[in-house]
């Protein structure tokens, strides 16, 4: 089930005392009238499309509404009109969709950085007890970690 922008319709309440509810009715391209596609929405001024019309189908073009009172002998009043300056269409869905098999997948290798491999890593222990300090420096590659993380430990076990 496609899934389609939610539109709010509301409109003022009618005053005559007798009206039990309202009528919506929809069409497309202008061609609106009481024989159009229509729901009974009950006596509420305001609906969401489509959550609260389950029958509302959407065109594929411009959309007219209309809004009717009714009284307790389903009498209508004259009818109120709104072009939507939207359209209610779905977009077609994708077609064909593949996942490559484990056989086709392959990965790619990104050479490292030039400015990455040349930046210095500086280990430094302060022996407060001797006064001194001592500096270990080592260029960062993807090689030579392993050797920056022995030289931590070497200063840290001194």
């Amino acid at each position: 089930m496609a899934k389609m922008k939610k539109r709010r319709i509301s409109w003022q309440a009618s005053e005559s005392s007798q009206v039990i509810g309202y009528k919506l009715y929809w069409a497309e391209s202008g061609e609106l009238n009481y024989d159009s596609k229509h729901v009974r929405v009950g006596n509420v001024t305001e609906i969401i499309l489509p959550d609260d019309v389950k029958s509302f189908t959407p065109g594929n073009g411009p959309m007219e509404f209309g809004i009717t009172s009714i009284d307790e002998l389903e009498n209508e009043s004259d009818m109120v009109t709104l072009q939507a300056p939207y359209q209610f269409n779905i977009p077609a869905a994708p077609g064909d969709p593949h996942m490559e098999t484990l056989e086709q997948f392959h990965t790619t290798q990104i050479p490292p950085d030039e400015s990455d491999s040349q930046k210095p890593i500086e280990l430094i222990k302060s022996d407060t007890s001797q006064k001194r300090m001592k500096t270990v420096s080592h260029t960062k590659t993807a090689d030579d970690l392993a050797l920056a993380m022995d030289a931590a430990n070497f200063i840290t076990n001194s």
